[in-house]
């Protein structure tokens, strides 16, 4: 199934994701030398500074070259040990800038940034050669201290033919669960988080059904769905269904082919007849579903856990009372898994690969990691996603960040620095830490637990290897999703579910078990 998946004192998660994310628009640039300091002496005055070419993405079109941009730059130079001359190319475009630079081999630069997983363009050239394998390197615990705590598991989707050919830029695996309105689950007499599928079925119930809102009228429901389905993928990792793959007897099975989906899928079913969700749910836009839980129609959340503090901090920016204590707010309890099980991210969003082409010795791949490993220290996490003190945030009688909001995020002294950041092992700074309020932590909490349990797809690896996924994976998968939204919703039976499981088949599904097979087994054997 497809995944996916702002004036304030403190700093909220909100406004250091406009930070760290820099979702926003950028000029493309020529390759340029983000120090602006005369041949290889660096903004630091290391004559003999190594130098390292760095092609990454530009939301912004002034990366490094605001006020006080200087400073940030002789900062990092300092702490890294590395001169970097950039090369920023325009988020618009860099998708194509990525596929040309691919296809000309004997000119890359030495780091590469590529968004989302790994791509078919990539994979051919890692096999004809392009890129090191960084799976040695990360083993020297001494050098890389930072690099070398990746997750393995994350790391096999940036494997090709057994070789780690990228570094990801981490995001939270914990990230996918259920919460609900504290408040509603106080009115209607539930006073412990649900645990297992029946404790939710009974939150559901008792929320579309027993008044928890207080008003005497019947115009409450348990659930918003949407017609994005990753509410639908955390649900049946419940139910033992796994993610989108999963190992049974040896062999890997799509998960739309066991018992457990089946199971996942007649609950799933229940809860629309029931009532417990909307009947329009596949028609709800992903982009406005958590709507329903701010106006007080709904009261669970099942989808990312940041969704859920959003909410939460919806609450709290518009005044909404507890229907139990007006005196308080309302507010969201961030559970996360049920029957111990969560649905795990890719644990990543884009990844560095090192050239061979830009990068020709072993030194030159040292150098490249040396600086990607300390910009992951604390003290250059702070600099990238927060800027310089006394200029773009303070620290506070605790010594915690806290986010000034003079400067917008595209003017800051370290604007697209973040840009060139693993975020491994910590996806923000421990010390000094960030100013949290009450939603932040709880989310933190729930990231933390949800780890525990996440359940990540075993296939990822071999599906970026698979040349029947390159060709046919994305059309095959939604035959599946289809599938799945008419069953819920009572618009086929058993009989039609296992006509589109026949049709997947029929239209590569069974090649791409083959091969996923082949993969996972050749993997095994060594």
């Amino acid at each position: 199934m497809k995944r996916i998946w702002k004036k304030a004192l403190s700093v909220t998660l909100a406004g250091a994701m406009v930070l760290s994310l820099a979702a926003c628009g950028g000029g493309k640039e020529a390759a340029t030398d983000g120090s602006k300091a005369a041949g290889n002496t660096g903004a630091a005055g290391a004559e003999e500074m190594p130098a390292i070419t760095f092609m990454a993405t530009s939301f912004f079109g002034t990366d490094l070259k605001n006020d006080k941009s200087e400073e940030v730059i002789k900062r990092y130079e300092e702490h890294t040990g590395i001169h970097v001359n950039w090369q920023w190319e325009s988020n618009d475009t860099y998708t194509e800038k990525l596929g040309l630079t691919l296809m000309d081999k004997d000119n890359m630069p030495m780091v590469l940034t590529a968004s989302g997983n790994l791509t078919a363009n990539v994979v051919d050239a890692a096999r004809k050669g392009a890129f090191w394998d960084l799976a040695p390197f990360l083993e020297d615990k001494e050098s890389y201290p930072n690099l070398s705590q990746a997750n393995p598991n994350v790391l096999k989707a940036l494997t090709v033919d057994g070789k780690v050919i990228g570094l990801y830029r981490s995001r939270v695996i914990g990230r996918y669960g259920i919460s609900y309105r504290t408040d509603w689950a106080e009115a209607v007499g539930i006073t412990e988080a649900p645990k297992t599928v029946e404790d939710v079925y009974n939150m559901l119930y008792k929320f579309t059904h027993e008044d928890p809102d207080g008003n005497g009228k019947d115009d409450t429901y348990g659930l918003e769905l949407t017609k994005y389905t990753g509410p639908l993928d955390i649900m049946q990792t419940w139910f033992g269904t796994g993610n989108e793959w999963v190992v049974q007897d040896g062999k890997m099975v799509p998960v739309h082919e066991t018992e457990e989906f089946k199971e996942a899928l007649k609950w799933m079913r229940k809860i629309y007849e029931d009532g417990l969700v909307r009947k329009d749910w596949a028609t709800v836009d992903s982009g406005t579903f958590s709507e329903s839980n701010k106006k007080g129609e709904s009261g669970c959340f099942i989808d990312v856990m940041d969704g859920a503090k959003r909410i939460w901090d919806y609450y709290k920016m518009n005044d909404v009372k507890s229907v139990t204590d007006p005196s308080n707010i309302a507010t969201m309890t961030l559970v996360g898994p049920i029957n111990d099980r969560t649905l795990a991210t890719s644990g990543f969003n884009g990844y560095y690969m090192i050239t061979k082409a830009g990068a020709k010795t072993e030194e030159d791949v040292k150098n490249c990691l040396q600086y990607l490993d300390r910009m992951c220290d604390d003290e250059m996490l702070v600099l990238a996603d927060f800027g310089l003190e006394g200029v773009t945030y303070d620290l506070n009688e605790e010594g915690h960040i806290v986010k000034k909001n003079e400067i917008e995020p595209q003017y800051s002294p370290s604007a697209g620095l973040n840009q060139s950041i693993c975020y491994i092992p910590n996806n923000e700074p421990k010390n000094p830490a960030i100013e949290k309020t009450d939603s932040m932590k709880a989310q933190d909490v729930a990231y933390k637990l949800n780890e525990q349990y996440a359940i990540f797809n075993p296939a990822l690896g071999y599906l970026a290897n698979s040349e029947v996924n390159a060709e046919v994976g994305t059309d095959i998968e939604q035959i599946i999703e289809d599938a799945r939204t008419q069953y819920i919703c009572g618009q086929i039976d058993d009989a039609g579910f296992e006509a589109a499981a026949k049709q997947w088949l029929d239209r590569g599904g069974d090649r791409l078990i083959e091969e996923i097979n082949e993969l996972y087994q050749a993997d095994q054997a060594k």
